[in-house]
């Protein structure tokens, strides 16, 4: 055989090896694995990667990247091959400010946080990055300027997995989803059927946004409506993913349009909170400011217009002009004003 056809051999028969190499650590940076689970799985990646003898091929292999890149791959019984580290092998090389963002995120996640939505996934994901970085930025996250903090309310309980799990599994195949609810207003449980819409935080709490087709008796006029339910009020093993399919769309939400001026010891800088949709703001001169925009649910934006105290007057609609004079009405009555 002619050098040269030799040389190619060698050149392909190496770049097989990084290949399978750089495979092999990309699957046991999802989880352990065993030697059998590890060759099935680069093959399905990337065809013929290991020989029909493969063993001394993968052993080979688990020995270059030990060796050449100082990964650290160990072996427990009963669970397979579990990557601790990739050694030199970095895969990623994070820029100060991308540095800085991950300390954002690890500061917001941080062990004291067990409360917030998707905590262990998030602290599986920085943890990966962290992995996955050169030795001398992994501990970066300790290091640097301090990080911007965020500063709200804090809900001193998990959330249930297996019900997020479920809602998001009602979500994904547009499903009717049951479940028991137990509301702050009232003592007992209730069963509810609904269409799921969205996931979204408000104030630190977890919140299902969904239409409401069927109720507890009693609370007929939340039938046909569109509910906020809080997720941990859902009561732990109730929810059930029903097979039956949404139909295409569902009634349309209910909208205001709400206009309300905000005193000039609010407004003056012109940098005004946008709280709604299709915020518009027109800064007068005197300081004040007008503020029109769009609302699905005026029980909340009372709740948001509220932190403004008396440096907000709302003007329309009349229905939540009726819930601002009925919260002063109650806080009069309350420190007997």
């Amino acid at each position: 055989m002619p050098p040269e056809h030799v040389a190619r051999g060698i050149k392909r028969s190496s770049a097989l090896k990084i290949q399978r190499q750089l495979l092999l650590i990309r699957c046991l940076c999802r989880r352990p694995l065993t030697s059998e689970a590890l060759i099935d799985e680069v093959n399905l990646l990337m065809l013929d990667a290991y020989p029909k003898a493969a063993r001394e091929a993968f052993r080979h292999d688990l020995r270059a990247l030990r060796e050449i890149f100082g990964c650290v791959i160990s072996y427990v019984a009963g669970i397979g091959y579990q990557l601790i580290s990739v050694g030199d092998l970095a895969l990623l090389d994070l820029s100060v400010d991308e540095i800085a963002a991950l300390r954002f995120l690890d500061s917001i996640y941080n062990a004291t946080s067990n409360n917030l939505p998707e905590y262990q996934h998030v602290r599986q994901l920085v943890a990966r990055i962290v992995d996955l970085l050169p030795v001398d930025q992994r501990g970066a996250l300790n290091e640097g300027e301090p990080t911007v903090r965020l500063a709200g309310p804090q809900t001193p309980y998990p959330y249930d997995v297996a019900t997020l799990r479920l809602l998001r599994r009602g979500l994904t195949l547009r499903r009717e989803v049951r479940f028991r609810y137990q509301p702050s207003l009232r003592p007992d449980e209730e069963a509810h059927r609904i269409a799921p819409i969205n996931l979204f935080t408000r104030d630190s709490h977890l919140y299902l946004l969904a239409y409401c087709l069927d109720g507890p008796a009693g609370m007929e006029e939340r039938v046909g409506g569109f509910v906020d339910y809080r997720v941990d009020y859902i009561v732990k093993g109730s929810v059930v993913v029903s097979p039956k399919v949404l139909p295409p769309t569902l009634p349309k939400r209910p909208i205001w349009t709400i206009c309300y001026e905000l005193a000039p010891e609010v407004a003056r800088k012109g940098r005004v909170a946008h709280w709604f949709s299709d915020t518009q703001i027109e800064y007068r001169p005197d300081g004040s400011a007008l503020v029109t925009a769009t609302v699905h649910n005026l029980w909340q934006t009372r709740q948001i217009l509220l932190r403004y105290l008396d440096s907000c007057m709302v003007l329309e609609p009349p229905e939540l002009v009726a819930l601002m004079r009925e919260a002063a009405q109650k806080l009069s009555q309350k420190y007997a004003v």
